[in-house]
């Protein structure tokens, strides 16, 4: 489904959680003078990431290495949230996860090469639905854009000697939606944030659980 269509899961996601916040924000108000309703977002960030690719796009001398396996990105993020209400914020965090080295595999004859991921950036915005007091389970949905931070075009040597020229993409920018929960503790001055979020990056099919742990000041 979300490979068919992604721009409409997207506004699906949206609109769901905007009906949801009208319906509870017609319920409860925040009280600013009582607590804080901004946060500055401080966070550290692991992302575990599913293969991207399959052995069906081979195409000989075009697409010899067709399937980047399974791996994880470490990083750190920095954003804000800000309360509508007691029950709903929203928030914009961006996460610069650092690339990892993977091995890729000719499916014709076996070759390999050690590849490695990119750095990229991940930027979403979220609409967030809150449950609780001090101690609040939460709920998001949005969407954002992922960038890549390509190194210049470079040769390897695979495993049967075969020289492979890894080509810069020509698409540094892609749009992504996220689904989330995690958890809040909430002194009223300061936040510790738990949370991962599923995200999905259209343009290449990069599926990812995202998990950061982090402090809102």
């Amino acid at each position: 489904m979300f490979k068919k269509n992604p721009i409409s899961v997207l506004a699906l996601i949206v609109l769901s959680m905007l009906i949801l916040s009208g319906l509870i924000s017609a319920q409860t108000k925040v009280d600013i003078n009582s607590e804080k309703s901004f946060y500055i977002l401080l966070s550290g960030s692991f992302s575990l990431t599913q293969a991207i690719g399959s052995d069906s796009d081979y195409v000989p001398g075009i697409n010899d290495f067709p399937v980047t396996p399974s791996h994880n990105e470490y990083g750190g993020g920095l954003g804000f949230m800000f309360d509508l209400s007691d029950n709903i914020a929203i928030k914009i965090e961006g996460d610069y996860l650092l690339g990892t080295e993977v091995v890729k595999e000719d499916p014709s004859d076996g070759e390999t090469y050690t590849y490695k991921t990119y750095d990229n950036v991940n930027v979403i915005g979220s609409l967030v639905l809150k449950f609780g007091d001090e101690t609040q389970f939460f709920v998001s949905g949005g969407g954002g854009f992922n960038i890549l931070m390509p190194y210049a075009d470079k040769e390897e040597t695979g495993s049967l000697g075969s020289i492979i020229v890894i080509e810069a993409p020509e698409t540094t920018t892609n749009l992504m939606a996220a689904v989330g929960a995690g958890v809040i503790f909430n002194t009223g001055n300061m936040i510790v944030k738990i949370e991962g979020q599923y995200t999905m990056i259209f343009d290449y099919e990069k599926n990812s659980i995202l998990l950061r742990l982090g402090l809102g000041f």
